[in-house]
């Protein structure tokens, strides 16, 4: 049914009849011919019948629809329009929840769809790393993406508890864990690639990062005066037990910079390198001579000021690499002159730095609220659809009562810097999360998407019903 696409078009005019959908596909832009596969394996996997070459659905080039929008025509055949592949792949993903199937026929209302999003920023980002994802996993979330029209699928690839990329240069890094293939990598690119969904990998330091420091502690730890959380290593060295990499060594840097340098060659695609930056336990650096006297030699004034000016230095390796690094909002106010303007910042927390602070300070920013846009485990601290629709893309809340939007929720007022916003789930495993991932989704691409609330809730509700979560779901999980 037409009134089941989700997001929900700003435009749809439906006329009377129904017209039949046909097996067959042709395009009249050869730029987009290889599009034509992705359309063909959605529908064999949601209908059984790949899509042969025929006159049936037209994939049509029309120029005077503006980047990213599209055209969806049934009055007369089936025909997709747009001016670029983006706007395409939206019209294929309206396509594919708009076709009714009955009895093995499939049909569809005569209709024409206009559609553009508002907010480029359409993310889904999952965590990998504490706990682990197979490979199938992934390829799953791009096709959800691609079905909702999010974006971007942003990758938590690295934490405390393992390092899940491969890397050349520090071959045991994964410590022989459980960790992706470049084999694997190359698969999640090509299936992201033909869905129009671009992949963000993340890369996180200087905190959240004992997998480094524990496989390659003479890179990374800190060499610290001896405390209850130091560790002495075979050659006598006494090197920090806690998270946290070392910010004042040359080592530790340069090792960085291969590693963001592999990253960037596994995802060449990509606009954006995310390199983390929030939660660390700065305190560590007071004990490092190492960091002492690298802020010391550089003029800054303590561990505060080291740690933002550390995220300045990443961001502009990631620069360098001709990509735009995104952060999460964790590094302080003071030294924020460090960190360059072009860095994108999360605003999740609303506890180290305010969105309305960092809009005023010049970055562009993501709306990542913990409430209601996070999933972690067990029943506490649980949000779902309603409360996605009550919110919007310039409104941060939180629970934490130290977090000064609980009692206050911040709002700023409209403006393009702020890019979009993002669900992110944490700490579950595939079958824990998928869920409740599924509905949320769901929930924020019809908020972002169109900024504006087009629907209550029980009309939401009713377009996304029981039938179409179902489609998404087989969609999702034939893999």
């Amino acid at each position: 049914m037409i009134n089941n696409i989700i997001p929900t078009p700003k435009k749809i005019s439906i006329q009377n009849g129904v017209i039949e959908v046909p097996f067959s596909v042709s395009v009249e832009h050869a730029a987009w011919s290889e599009y034509t596969q992705t359309l063909s394996l959605a529908f064999e996997k949601l209908f059984l019948h790949p899509l042969e070459a025929g006159d049936g659905i037209r994939l049509c080039y029309d120029p005077s629809i503006s980047p990213k929008g599209y055209r969806l025509d049934s009055t007369a055949g089936i025909a997709l329009f747009a001016s670029d592949a983006e706007g395409l792949l939206y019209a294929m993903a309206s396509l594919l929840l708009a076709i009714n199937q009955k009895n093995g026929a499939l049909t569809l209302e005569r209709a024409i769809i206009e559609d553009y999003p508002d907010k480029d920023y359409r993310a889904l980002m999952v965590d990998l790393a504490r706990e682990w994802h197979p490979a199938h996993c992934i390829h799953k979330y791009v096709d959800l993406c691609f079905l909702l029209k999010i974006k971007y699928l942003h990758l938590h690839f690295i934490d405390d508890q393992r390092y899940t990329l491969p890397s050349k240069a520090f071959p045991h890094i994964t410590d022989g864990n459980r960790f992706y293939s470049f084999e694997d990598i190359e698969a999640f690119r090509m299936h992201a690639n033909r869905c129009g969904i671009t992949l963000i990998p993340e890369f996180e330091v200087p905190g959240h990062a004992a997998s480094l420091n524990k496989n390659y502690p003479e890179v990374f730890a800190n060499r610290i005066d001896s405390n209850d959380n130091s560790i002495v290593t075979e050659e006598g060295a006494v090197i920090s037990a806690q998270n946290i990499i070392c910010a004042g060594s040359d080592t530790a840097f340069s090792a960085i910079q291969t590693l963001l340098a592999e990253i960037c060659e596994m995802f060449p695609e990509t606009p954006y390198i995310h390199i983390g930056g929030d939660e660390a336990c700065i305190r560590v650096w007071n004990d490092c001579p190492v960091c002492r006297a690298y802020m010391a030699s550089n003029g800054l004034e303590d561990e505060y000021e080291l740690y933002s000016e550390f995220v300045g230095r990443v961001a502009r390796v990631v620069l360098d690499l001709g990509k735009t690094p995104i952060v999460w909002e964790g590094f302080p106010q003071k030294g924020v002159k460090h960190i360059p303007k072009e860095t994108i910042v999360t605003a999740w927390e609303s506890h180290y730095h305010m969105a309305d602070d960092l809009l005023r300070e010049g970055f562009k920013i993501i709306n990542g609220s913990w409430q209601p846009l996070y999933i972690v485990p067990g029943l506490k601290r649980r949000w779902g659809v309603s409360e996605i629709l009550s919110w919007n893309v310039y409104n941060w809340q939180h629970w934490w009562e130290h977090s000064k939007a609980r009692l206050n929720p911040i709002y700023v007022q409209p403006t393009e810097n702020v890019l979009g916003a993002q669900l992110s789930v944490w700490e579950c495993t595939f079958e824990q999360e998928f869920g409740r991932t599924l509905e949320n989704l769901c929930a924020l691409s019809e908020r972002v998407w169109t900024v504006e609330r087009l629907h209550d809730d029980l009309t939401f509700f009713e377009r996304c019903s029981k039938p179409t979560l179902l489609r998404i779901a087989r969609f999702v999980q034939d893999v």
